[in-house]
């Protein structure tokens, strides 16, 4: 798809916290036309904070006029945020891209009306904001792959949806790389254990060495993390004492409880 096609498509963004607010701006450095991006927010003060910081208040909408206007829905909620936004009644071919860990594209056809969904997990915001972010995709589509290039993504495509949680806990390796050398005999078996059953991981964990921060790690996990999900679970096994690998498969549950 050429870019001018591309940027005819009215993008609409649910969810402005970290990764919603990193698209937009990404967008934005990357030329997508302002006048065709609307974004929504839960209404956190602090989020709007940041939106009026980034000259991003002529974009807010409602949920009910983004689902009505947009030929490309991004969900960027938490993925406990999902259900309680309700129904949508797209038309079954709008575009839906999820960048939501743990809603499989089953329950997201079933809430949104649109068969056209395609699933996303990347590692962080600043990793978006930087053109240098890793993750797994499901699903394929020509606009959404353009979508991505343009992001500068660096993707993988899995086949299989169930594989989607490994990829989950892959986007927090960089994360678990400020806690854990990923050169430490404990960080490599982790790693090799998991990709016993999700081969890509192995490929993923390299990609994510690139990513840790040479310094403010805390600053950058602080940034990274959201409140009761994949990340912070894999932190708190950490925190009390766990080993990589065992925190890994905490991210790994926590993942799957978030779906429904």
């Amino acid at each position: 798809m050429i870019q001018e096609d591309l940027f005819k498509n009215k993008v609409g963004i649910i969810g402005a916290g970290k990764i919603g607010l990193a698209l937009i701006l990404k967008l934005l450095e990357k030329n997508y036309p302002p006048d065709n991006i609307k974004l929504t927010y839960n209404g956190s003060i602090y989020t709007f904070n940041n939106i009026y910081d980034n000259n991003l208040v002529d974009m807010i909408s409602s949920n009910a006029e983004i689902v009505k206007t947009s030929d490309i829905l991004i969900l960027s909620v938490p993925p406990q945020s999902f259900k309680a936004i309700g129904d949508f009644n797209l038309s079954e071919d709008t575009l839906v891209i999820s960048f939501m860990a743990g809603i499989s594209s089953e329950d997201i056809r079933k809430q949104t009306g649109s068969n056209n969904v395609v699933r996303i997990i990347p590692t962080g915001p600043d990793t978006i904001h930087d053109s240098n972010a890793v993750a797994g995709v499901y699903g394929e589509n020509s606009t959404s792959d353009a979508l991505f290039d343009l992001l500068d993504i660096d993707y993988v495509r899995v086949d299989n949806e169930d594989d989607m949680d490994y990829v989950a806990i892959a986007g927090c390796l960089p994360v678990v790389y400020c806690r854990a050398s990923p050169e430490s005999p404990e960080t490599r078996d982790a790693i090799n254990k998991i990709s016993e059953e999700f081969p890509l991981f192995r490929e993923l964990a390299r990609k994510c060495e690139k990513l840790v921060p040479e310094d403010k790690s805390e600053e950058f996990i602080s940034k990274f993390v959201t409140p009761g999900g994949v990340t912070q679970a894999i932190l708190n096994g950490f925190n009390s004492g766990k080993s990589v690998y065992e925190s890994l498969l905490m991210g790994l549950e926590r993942n799957r409880d978030l779906s429904y």
